[in-house]
């Protein structure tokens, strides 16, 4: 049995087999995660408190408390805080088999 809590992140490769990470992440107003994606994994948000806007690919959604996010390994996304309190969720990033064909060229 593996009980720890989660501070600044909660790296999980050692103990489970597709799970990599647990986070409690808090966005204060105004505050916002850049565009990015990843190449080799999945990941859930779930929404504690607070709202913001979630853009995944070229669609934007408003989300708030008990909402969950999935978002698709390569999918480009960003996080916005846009209410006057700390948005908080919860981020569960799961590992996804990369293949070959997935990986985007760049040049």
């Amino acid at each position: 049995m593996i009980v720890r809590q989660i501070e600044n992140g909660l790296n999980l490769t050692k103990e489970a087999q597709n799970i990599e990470a647990i986070y409690d992440t808090s966005l204060e107003p105004g505050q916002f995660i850049e565009m990015h994606f990843h190449t080799d994994l999945e990941e859930l948000y779930y929404v504690l408190s607070g709202y913001g806007i979630i853009s995944i690919h070229d669609e934007k959604q408003e989300i708030s408390r008990n909402d969950v996010v999935y978002i698709p390994k390569l999918a480009p996304h960003t996080l916005l805080n846009s209410g006057n309190v700390p948005l908080r969720f919860i981020t569960l990033s799961v590992k996804i088999k990369r293949e070959k064909e997935d990986i985007p060229y760049i040049t």
